[in-house]
């Protein structure tokens, strides 16, 4: 394929910009959750998934509010900036006020998928379908190999340094990125003036869900993010209830996390080169959306029969490692054909609010189970993970087979 120089330029920032992002995450993610086990234990995990609701809303309201009158350029930078203060304040405040690990926490939570939907949303207003098959997994593996890198930085340092002094490597990295942002946006085809005529005149949030309740297509898509997190979200809280009672010294979790993480930022990048390019040319998108539910089932049942934690570390890998590469490029495939309003706005609400909202019902579910049956709380984890599982192949089923799925216009 043929590239002009300023779309080479574009690609190459643009992968900048998704390796910078995912490594930063992967340096503060294992850092941040071995501070907040620390400070507060695993029971705590379903409060602080409930407190991010309320932030969503309201960074997505602002979000909306705002993109249409500073543009997604202004958007990104703010956001780093708040992001670089957090960080580096939750660094500063952690051996006086430990608490405070509970606000980072919820907070980078949210903060990675704002930097992620700005750049692919970007992307999306820039490549052409045709060139996205080959594209897109190769920025994947960019921010793959972004993410080993950082991975590595908590597993061989975090002893030697101290867990919370690796937050203010966020610094330096998005300084850079957004260097790599503003390059890689200078070269798209997306400016200003027309990026605001584009967007629908209504900036409320309201609007963005009214634009994913108008349009099937969205919904399934809306959908498939709320199976992916609240397996995720269940995994996770049994991962970190053995973490508690395996690994006791705060900086030996964040190496083991860091490690874990190494761990499943390779395994994405072996699935996004190899499994991802094999599953989508065999099976195509609407059997590879199949696929998926059914490798994680079988996972489930394999910790479900055999329960230790080197099983349910490999299961929480395999989980993360999917999230990040086969499903992460089958649903930003799905997003191809929709209008900018869409790719801006209503993504920002699934990518986004659903992604991380999701997690709330994970929490409801373990606050009722801690209040009823602790002692039974990780079977019943177990359990309906494999029912997740199970409803979201049939939904997925339903949805495909009754719907074409085509976006509304």
């Amino acid at each position: 394929m043929n590239f002009t120089r300023s779309e080479k330029l574009f690609i190459f920032f643009a992968m900048c910009s998704a390796a910078l992002i995912c490594g930063e995450y992967a340096i503060t993610r294992p850092t941040s959750n071995a501070l907040f086990l620390t400070v507060f234990s695993v029971k705590a995990y379903p409060w602080v998934w409930l407190a991010t609701v309320p932030l969503n809303l309201l960074v997505i309201t602002l979000y909306n509010r705002f993109l249409p009158k500073i543009g997604p350029l202004r958007t990104l930078c703010i956001f780093a900036l708040i992001t670089m203060s957090i960080n580096a304040l939750s660094g500063l405040l952690y051996s006086r006020y430990p608490q405070f690990i509970f606000f980072q926490y919820a907070w980078k939570d949210i903060y990675v998928l704002l930097m992620l939907k700005q750049l692919w949303s970007m992307i999306h207003s820039t490549i052409p379908a045709a060139r996205a098959k080959y594209l897109y997994g190769a920025i994947y593996g960019m921010g793959t190999l972004g993410a080993i890198s950082g991975s590595l930085i908590p597993s061989f340092l975090a002893v030697q340094m101290g867990s919370e002094k690796l937050l203010f490597l966020t610094l330096p990295a998005y300084l850079l990125l957004i260097f790599a942002y503003t390059a890689s946006f200078r070269l798209s085809g997306v400016n200003g003036d027309s990026f605001q005529q584009d967007l629908t005149s209504d900036p409320r949030s309201r609007e963005g869900f009214s634009l994913i309740r108008r349009s099937p297509f969205l919904i399934a898509i809306l959908l498939l993010v709320v199976f992916m997190q609240v397996s995720v979200g269940l995994m996770e809280y049994q991962f970190n209830a053995h973490l508690e009672h395996h690994i006791l010294d705060k900086d030996l979790r964040t190496a083991y996390c860091g490690q874990i993480s190494a761990w499943v930022n390779i395994s994405s990048l072996l699935l996004q080169f190899v499994g991802g390019f094999l599953m989508i040319r065999i099976l195509g998108v609407r059997r590879s959306h199949f696929m998926i539910p059914i490798l994680l089932l079988t996972s489930g049942l394999t910790f479900w029969i055999f329960p230790s934690f080197a099983i349910l570390s490999f299961s929480y890998v395999f989980i993360k490692a999917i999230d990040f590469s086969l499903f992460g490029v089958i649903r930003e495939m799905l997003y191809i054909p929709l209008q900018l309003d869409e790719k801006y706005r209503a993504k920002a609400i699934i990518d986004v609010f659903a992604y991380r909202t999701s997690k709330a019902f994970v929490s409801l579910g373990l606050l009722i189970l801690q209040a009823v049956a602790a002692s039974y709380i990780l079977p019943a984890a177990s359990l309906l993970s494999l029912a997740v599982f199970l409803g979201w192949l049939a939904v997925v089923t339903v949805l495909f087979r009754k719907q074409k799925l085509e976006p509304a216009r």
